[in-house]
Order: C-alpha cells, then structure tokens, then sequence
C-alpha cells in the first residue's frame, strides 16, 4: 500500500512540474494593427485566484454578447420575485 501512495506522490509531481513547465509557453499574439482592422480589443485580466495577468481578447460579437447577459442578469436581479419559486406558489 506504501509504495503505491509513493508512485501516485511520484506521478503526482511530475505532473505538476509538467504543468508548471508549460505554462511559460504563450502563443504571440497577433500585431495590434492587425486586431484592431477586425475590431478586436485586448486587455490584460487577472482571474481570481492567480497571480500573473492574462491578455484576454474580444470580438464586437463576444463584448456585445457578454453586455447582453449583463443586461439580463441586471433585469432579472430588479424584479421583485428574482430567484426559485416557493413551494406550491405561481410565480409570473
């Protein structure tokens, strides 16, 4: 039982260091010029949780599809029954 807990511990680490080793390898992004002809926009965003900033980059179609759900959770979240239904209650 010991010496399968040390290769799960050994696979374990090698995969991790895998993991680490790769993550330096970006894909270069396109010139600006290039992005902008198509009306994509870049910015750098750091997801909860890391440490280094991504550079995140939008489509018109993707930022207006992503203000469309802003929209809709706000609306949603402004009605006065917003959330699950009670038991044996009709909600409109």
């Amino acid at each position: 039982m010991r010496g399968a807990a040390l290769i799960t511990t050994a696979a374990l680490a090698a995969l991790l260091a895998g993991c680490a080793s790769t993550a330096g390898n970006r894909k270069p992004r396109p010139a600006d010029a290039t992005l902008a002809a198509r009306g994509v926009e870049c910015h750098s965003e750091r997801l909860t949780g890391t440490l280094i900033a991504a550079s995140v980059c939008t489509t018109p179609a993707e930022r207006e599809r992503q203000a469309d759900n802003t929209r809709q959770s706000k609306d949603w979240m402004s009605k006065p029954n917003a959330g699950p239904c009670p038991p044996n209650v009709k909600c409109n």
